[in-house]
């Protein structure tokens, strides 16, 4: 067996080809979707960055492995056994399928930029591309291809591997992009939606990376900006700022998409591309326009949570190649099917279920429902059932939008939305106060998962002080303020004339949830 593994950063699959996209983007990913699988319903239990990749590496939910945002107590990896008990480290996956013969490893920065030693160590090899990390002028596909392809070729002669490349690139800022801006440009029109009016719309919102303010002041300054052609708005106020935005992020993919392509070609010139798998993946997607927010992963909605899955697997998906499914699954269910398929025994205590009969073409029913955690710029959890989502917000952090969430004028204050994603896919209208009994099934969903998966070894796990408390409620007792001060936001708001209901809701806000240390 041999698994090439393609995990981008922020990659939302409705931006590719293979899912119906109207620009060329993706010329490479398609093909291999073309040789492969597509599930078109695949969610990360945990989103963005730590929590998805760490879900992905212990096959369990942030609920259970303690990992819900990117700092704090909810960053922290909970081990069963406290590292010292051998059967616990079958909870860790990749470490999991090294036990039992599968080589692993991982060309990423990931482990260093979020402090994510656990992610890390769950591979016999980890391995940064460059010396340094953590920032975008210092971590560049063209660095991680040349070590990929470099591990490829001492490895090609060998059975028995997975490697796991990460690409950043798709993250904003979208940097050295330029020579990929015409051809997406030229191969069509940016997303037609949110137009005019939408934009306009959401001007009334507080919050960062939104409409009407985009960059967290000290974000993103001059100093390094200053060799690259490319830059971030100031605000979102008309089409053409967001055809700038994914015009930008579309010419991030192609990008990424050509890296891929090289990897191929080495598959091939190593005369094992009919032999390896490939998957490409993501930690997460990337809103445009969604509940106000612009090229940042802030909210517990599709946007952010819904990943693409493309398994493209020699021997496997042969019968189904080409194919799509829309089961529900989450991005973690892929890798009890890696252990089944290489003959590895699944461990019981993961909350990920196989995926397998999918890749066979076999029937294949996925979950029911689905529940998703999101860690940073909010705090709360969406439900995902048939057409509904419902989402459940701990904490709103610096955001609120007229009407739609965050809202003193809404149900339980606009903390609860509900959405039909056939009806309203960009999310526009929240249904709470109009479909009652919609939103008491999805919040009754909701509850019961919470109590089925807070298992007994979890519970005595606990320190006593917070045992039975959920780790994204507890860390949002502290407010998700790593990336914006809320106070600092509150005084720019005030020195640069933004409206008086601006400028009381987010008082309000600040007011009225968990501030704690900021620092």
């Amino acid at each position: 067996m041999k698994v090439l593994f393609v995990d981008i950063d922020s990659l939302r699959p409705d931006h590719l080809g293979c899912y119906g996209y109207g620009r060329e983007t993706s010329p490479t990913i398609d093909a291999i979707a073309a040789n492969g699988v597509r599930f078109d319903r695949c969610f990360v239990s945990d989103a963005p960055c730590l929590p998805s990749r760490t879900a992905l590496a212990t096959c369990r939910h942030g609920l259970n492995s303690g990992v819900v945002t990117h700092h704090g107590e909810g960053q922290r990896y909970d081990e069963p056994g406290d590292g010292h008990d051998p059967d616990a480290n079958r909870m860790l996956a990749f470490r999991h399928l090294a036990e039992h013969g599968v080589y692993t490893a991982s060309v990423s920065q990931f482990s260093q930029r979020h402090l994510a030693y656990h992610f890390g160590a769950s591979f016999q090899e980890s391995i940064m591309p460059t010396a340094t990390a953590g920032g975008p002028a210092i971590e560049d596909c063209s660095d991680v291809t040349p070590v990929a392809q470099s591990w490829l070729e001492r490895h090609a002669a060998d059975d028995d591997w997975f490697l796991h490349v990460n690409y950043w690139d798709v993250h904003h800022p979208y940097l050295g992009v330029e020579e990929f801006l015409d051809p997406v440009r030229e191969s069509g029109p940016a997303q037609e939606w949110p137009d005019e009016a939408a934009i306009n719309d959401q001007q009334g919102m507080t919050g960062v990376r939104c409409a009407d303010l985009w960059p967290t002041p000290g974000q993103y300054g001059p100093d390094w900006l200053d060799s690259y052609d490319w830059s971030m708005p100031e605000s979102i106020a008309d089409r053409s700022d967001l055809e700038g935005l994914v015009d930008g992020y579309d010419a991030s993919i192609r990008r990424v998409d050509a890296e891929i392509a090289t990897l191929l070609e080495t598959l091939e010139r190593l005369g094992i591309r009919e032999e390896t798998a490939v998957i490409v993946t993501a930690d997460h997607g990337e809103a445009f326009g969604e509940h106000g927010i612009y090229a940042e992963h802030a909210f517990p909605h599709p946007a952010c949570q819904q990943v693409p899955l493309i398994v493209s697997w020699p021997g496997v998906t042969d019968d189904a190649e080409g194919e799509a499914t829309d089961a529900q699954v989450y991005q973690f269910d892929l890798v009890p099917s890696i252990c089944e398929l290489a003959d590895v025994p699944i461990p019981k205590g993961w909350d990920a279920r196989r995926l397998t009969p999918a890749l066979r073409g076999d029937p294949f029913e996925g979950r029911e429902y689905l529940v998703s955690g999101h860690g940073i710029y909010t705090y709360g959890r969406a439900v995902y059932r048939d057409r509904w989502m419902y989402v459940r917000l701990l904490h709103p952090g610096v955001f609120s939008h007229p009407g739609l969430y965050n809202d003193p004028t809404l149900p339980n204050n606009g903390l609860e939305l509900l959405h039909d994603l056939e009806a309203d896919p960009h999310m526009t209208r929240n249904l709470v106060g109009s479909n009652p009994e919609r939103t008491a099934e999805m919040r009754g969903l909701l509850d019961r998962w919470l109590v089925s998966h807070v298992t007994e070894e979890w519970h005595e796990r606990q320190p006593v002080e917070t045992r039975g408390r959920d780790p994204l409620a507890r860390t949002a007792s502290v407010g998700p303020y790593l990336y914006v001060d809320p106070d600092a936001l509150l005084k720019w708001y005030r020195d640069h004339d933004r409206s008086d209901e601006q400028i009381e809701s987010l008082a309000r806000t600040i007011t009225s949830f968990p501030t704690g240390n900021r620092t």
